[in-house]
């Protein structure tokens, strides 16, 4: 009988997270828990109950309450009492120690009453808490549970490596990710000062930094472990997809791929890099590896699409992470639709992506050559010879170096890979940076190939030096290099000399070649024979290949992909000075009031078109859509760039496709894709353009089934006129406080205690609101019983709608009305001083401002300089794509940063300002000027007060007329029934469509077209 069909899951749920019900005891709970494990579908039937063993006894008399797979389960009748759980806990602990001694093997525990399940894993000093799972006893719906369970457990096989299961089971969210994690980030802590672990950590950094300049922290050890685990998963998979049993490899073949070249002569896939440091780590990192694979052998690889290491990397780096870094991969149908109109002849054009990301392009290069050769009758070991010598990837980024190779081997697929005429493969996807500036200066010198190896604990650092002569043949080059790293690492200490003897004849080395060579090779002994050797073979051969692909003969047909999106505000301040430099030098330096907004994305096409791309090679590059009209990209659309004193690299630039339309589905900013040809001469990128417009149902579905969905129109662009702030109201505008972050500053309110709080305090817990960001978003609420004058009423983003003020959010603040409190002030007030050491101690730990929490909330004195409070105020949301204002209704609300503030002089100019402000005509108006941004243009603030919108004139017949119309604008949104909406911005939408349909809207954008004398908006 099939277990499913006959048990009620939500029946059995129900009764095990009510702690209330009558005759509720431990073995009711176990009963109810060995149900739900063997009937909801983990792969535990009847026939494997054995493996779920009832107080299944231990060598040392404990016993074990559930016990499946590797996770053993303490259960309690009711963990409602803290006492309860620690108990718990304390004797689990030692189930866990127990097993993990008696098997060799990594185990997991978990505590539970049914209602709550808590999961730890093995510290140093009993167990550490990993996540924590909780029923809602008003709605106990089993399935939460079962996919909590499942990717606990990781009991069942062949699951369908699906978006949806893949995050569910490895996500960022996920037991099973929290699990591998925390035993991950244990590892590195104990490990962190492991000669070796800490070179490949610096290495990590450095090019983290080259990619993402201050967007990359000091302090990214939490970064580094999560892209050790991303890049580990990457290579089980890698190994899985081709049809290697993983869980029955070796650790170090998984993290290093030995078994690709040694048994089927595919090399460049899984390399000794910077993330196998767990095999640095013995036995742990071992045991670590062998569960991870494990984990991932529920998963039916076979049956896996070719977006599936894009789909992991989302999965495993959160969102937060992802936005904060500016990693945004390219959808396939635009990649796909880019390769076709640009590679023309996929069998004789060389493809180079310069930032291959995760490898999107190099999948559809691929697929298109590997195509094209099967219709012109070439035999697949011919065919699979070909792509790797047309098809190139490169990128700054480790992890996506990774992911590109492993998308690259997905392309050409396993029956070719397995076919018996396919030869030797090396992958032709390298780590590097492609601007080649990140190493200016020290990678090449004269005529030799540079890398410094100092890993900043060294006084002397040894040069690996390598002739530039070598890297004429790649293959050659990475060969040689390999041989070193290897034998430096297997030679006897004794047998250096004779052994690169042989090195250098195996290789051809010439005499000249050799002096240079056998000195590096001393040197990499050294640095074996310090711990600090593995990883340099690995960093020589890929930095090396920008260069060889920079050699005339070698430059490519076609250049395609996305470029770093990298604004000049956001670069280290060594970026800075060498952007600047190679921008002046090639003409695409605007500088002036636009310096902050020029992007690495101009300097990185010129600067790839400059070294890659042979003359009359074509280029396709997603870019934001700014470079089309904005002030800071006129050098790049001019074509012409000087790169020396007689020297310039043109470019033709054809037609762009313009995607804001659709782009915000897909990227943070909007964009279009700019194509060219490299020429003699210069063609200037003409305001004529291709938009795209329709809609997307789904990004990730290919260009066949999106095209349909599009529409697309040439058009041409009108010219901006410059012109400069002309209302007297921009003066008098002012940013509202950094309430920020919300869980230390805004509260609502908490339960009481049975006897209440006394006089003039209140019981308060966080509000973190929907929007938390970065580390705030997991940490827990603060909770406490605060004095009553410490907590304002405040206005945010969301307190506003068109014309109506919502109601106030509340801030906890160390602020007396005047000035902000100091530490003495703060400890005379129990209350707030208690809350306060906790909001100013975790500010320290997680906050990446250099400022304290007091210095950000009043930063500028901008809340400070919000008293004395006016008696009219209008506020303004301005950072979207329309401004949203109301007056303010609640008195002694403070304006929180999201909001622009003003004082007024009278109820009707509040009013009839916010007429203008609210109307259709004005965004119309601004439109040209914005920013491109998700859904549209975005900060709209930053150049509203180019309109011409004059002070309020009480004598005036027109502006009385529009202040009658807001203060009637006002009542018609009161009256409206708007839902309660977590999105406020539809909120918004909703009451400007309200008012567009009445007969209120029309007389209103007419009154503001009047005033600025500009026609109605379409």
């Amino acid at each position: 009988m099939n277990p499913e069909a006959a048990v009620d899951l939500g029946a059995v749920v129900g009764r095990l997270c009510d702690r209330s019900a009558p005759g509720r005891t431990e073995a009711t709970v176990q009963s109810d828990i060995r149900l739900l494990l063997i009937a909801s579908g983990l792969n535990i039937s009847d026939d494997d109950i054995i493996d779920v063993t009832l107080e299944a006894p231990l060598g040392d008399r404990r016993r074990i309450d559930i016990e499946i797979g590797r996770t053993v389960i303490e259960v309690k009748r009711s963990l409602a009492s803290g006492a309860s759980l620690e108990d718990a806990t304390a004797q689990l602990s030692g189930y866990v120690a127990e097993r993990e001694r008696q098997l060799s093997q990594r185990y997991v525990g978990i505590v539970t009453d049914g209602r709550d399940w808590h999961l730890f894993h093995r510290v140093e000093d009993g167990l550490g808490p990993v996540a924590v799972h909780e029923v809602d006893p008003t709605s106990p719906e089993p399935e939460p549970l079962i996919t909590w369970l499942a990717a606990v457990l990781a009991t069942q096989h062949e699951v369908i490596p699906t978006r949806e299961a893949l995050s569910s089971r490895l996500g960022a969210d996920s037991p099973g990710h929290e699990l591998e994690r925390a035993a991950l980030r244990g590892m590195y802590e104990a490990n962190r000062d492991n000669p070796e672990i800490q070179i490949k950590r610096e290495l990590w950094a450095k090019l983290l930094t080259t990619a993402l300049g201050t967007q990359f922290g000091d302090n990214e050890d939490d970064l580094f472990v999560e892209h050790t685990l991303l890049v580990a998963t990457a290579e089980c998979v890698a190994h899985a997809v081709l049809g290697y049993p993983i869980t029955q490899l070796t650790p170090a073949s998984l993290l290093r791929g030995e078994l690709f070249g040694q048994q089927s002569q595919i090399h460049g896939v899984v390399d000794h890099d910077f993330f196998d440091w767990p095999l640095n780590c013995g036995e742990p990192g071992t045991v670590w590896v062998a569960a991870l694979a494990r984990r991932l052998q529920q998963f039916d690889w076979s049956n896996v699409t070719h977006d599936v290491m894009k789909t992991i990397y989302e999965s495993v780096i959160g969102v937060d992470t992802r936005k904060r870094l500016g990693e945004y991969y390219t959808p396939d149908f635009l990649a796909e639709a880019m390769i076709q109109e640009v590679v023309t002849d996929p069998i004789q054009m060389t493809v180079l992506d310069p930032s291959c990301g995760s490898g999107t392009f190099l999948f559809h290069a691929v697929r298109g050559y590997l195509a094209a050769a099967e219709r012109a009758g070439i035999a697949n070991g011919d065919a699979v010879a070909g792509v790797a010598r047309r098809v190139f990837g490169v990128d700054v980024h480790p992890v996506a170096v990774t992911l590109a190779r492993v998308t690259y081997l997905l392309a050409i697929g396993a029956e070719r890979l397995s076919a018996s005429d396919r030869g030797p493969l090396r992958i032709p996807v390298f780590l590097g940076d492609a601007l080649q500036w990140g190493q200016r200066g020290d990678i090449f010198a004269s005529e030799t190939l540079n890398v410094t190896t100092s890993d900043g604990a060294h006084l002397f650092a040894d040069q690996l030096r390598f002739p530039q002569a070598l890297l004429a043949d790649a293959d050659r080059f990475d060969a040689l290099v390999s041989d070193l790293a290897e034998t430096a690492t297997t030679r006897e200490p004794s047998s250096r000399p004779t052994v690169f003897a042989s090195i250098a004849n195996r290789h051809g080395l010439s005499e000249a070649d050799a002096v240079t060579v056998r000195a590096t090779f001393e040197a990499m002994c050294r640095l074996h024979d310090e711990r600090r050797d593995h990883i340099w073979g690995y960093y020589v051969r890929n930095l090396a290949r920008p260069a060889w692909l920079a050699l005339p003969d070698n430059r490519c047909d076609v250049l395609i992909g996305n470029p770093p999106w990298l604004a000049y505000r956001h670069m280290t301040e060594s970026m800075k000075m060498i952007f600047r430099e190679m921008s002046t030098t090639r003409g695409l330096w605007s500088g002036r009031h636009v310096a902050t907004h020029q992007d690495l994305a101009d300097l990185f096409v010129v600067r790839a078109v400059e070294q890659y791309l042979r003359v009359d090679g074509h280029l396709a590059f997603v870019m934001p859509a700014g470079v089309r009209t904005r002030a800071q990209s006129d050098g790049l659309r001019a074509g012409r760039y000087a790169v020396g004193k007689s020297d310039n690299v043109c470019i033709n630039w054809r037609m762009p496709w313009e995607l804001s339309d659709i782009s915000h589905t897909f990227f943070p900013r909007t964009a279009c894709v700019v194509f060219g040809t490299r020429s003699r001469e210069a063609q200037t990128l003409t305001p004529q353009f291709e938009r795209w417009t329709g809609k997307l149902h789904n990004p990730n579905a290919d260009w066949d089934s999106v095209r349909a969905a599009l529409s697309r129109t040439v058009q041409v662009d009108e010219p901006v006129e410059a012109t400069q702030p002309s209302s007297p109201y921009k003066p008098i505008f002012r940013n509202g406080a950094n309430i920020y972050p919300r869980l230390l500053t805004t509260v609502k309110p908490d339960v009481a205690p049975p006897l209440g709080v006394g006089s003039g305090r209140r019981a308060v817990r966080s509000d973190r609101g929907i929007y938390a960001k970065y580390a705030w978003k997991k940490l827990p609420d603060l909770r406490g019983v605060v004095e009553q004058e410490f907590v304002f009423p405040l206005l945010m983003g969301e307190s506003v709608l068109p014309f109506m003020q919502r109601q106030p959010m509340e801030a906890l603040l160390p602020f007396d009305g005047r000035k902000m409190l100091d530490d003495a002030d703060i400890d005379a007030h129990e209350g707030l001083a208690r809350w306060w050491q906790a909001a100013t101690s975790l500010w320290d730990e997680h906050a990446v401002s250099s400022l304290s929490l007091q210095e950000s909330l009043d930063h500028y004195g901008k809340l400070s300089s919000q008293y004395p409070l006016s008696g009219t105020r209008v506020v303004c949301a301005v950072s979207g794509m329309h401004v949203t204002a109301c007056r303010v209704t609640a008195p002694y609300a403070l304006v929180e940063h999201q909001l622009d503030w003003a004082p007024m002089r009278s109820v009707e100019e509040a009013q009839y300002l916010c007429a203008v402000l609210n109307c259709a005509a004005v965004t119309k108006a601004v439109e040209p000027y914005m920013v491109s941004g998700k859904g549209g243009g975005r900060h709209i603030g930053s150049h509203l007060w180019k309109l011409p919108i004059p002070l309020y004139d009480s004598l005036d017949r027109l502006h009385r007329n529009l202040a009658s119309l807001g203060a009637e604008a006002e009542r018609f949104v009161a009256e409206l029934e708007i839902p309660e909406m977590k999105a406020h911005g539809r909120m918004r939408s909703r009451v400007r469509e309200s008012l567009a349909s009445s007969d209120l809207g029309p007389k209103i954008e007419h009154a503001v077209a009047e005033l600025l004398k500009m026609p109605l908006p379409a």
